[in-house]
């Protein structure tokens, strides 16, 4: 299995059983994920798309970015992105 789907795995696994041990997201949730950009919030956007297809409970995602007028900062990548 190469790296990356390993990888996934793990994630999922492991946002999966956060959310279920903590009651995190109950049915009819509205999760709203703020992406900047960065490896990180787009990853947690991924990983809650990727459970939400198979998740036994129905939720919303919504995905937001805020430019905050950072030079250089791409945001019509991110948009372009989210959309």
């Amino acid at each position: 299995m190469p790296d990356a789907a390993r990888l996934e795995r793990k994630l999922l696994r492991a946002a999966g059983d956060a959310i279920a041990d903590f009651a995190l997201i109950e049915p009819g949730d509205r999760i709203m994920v703020a992406v900047s950009g960065g490896k990180d919030s787009a990853t947690l956007l991924h990983v809650l798309m990727r459970l939400r297809e198979r998740a036994p409970i129905g939720f919303d995602l919504v995905a937001v970015n805020l430019d905050q007028g950072q030079p250089g900062y791409p945001a019509h990548v991110v948009e372009a992105h989210l959309r």
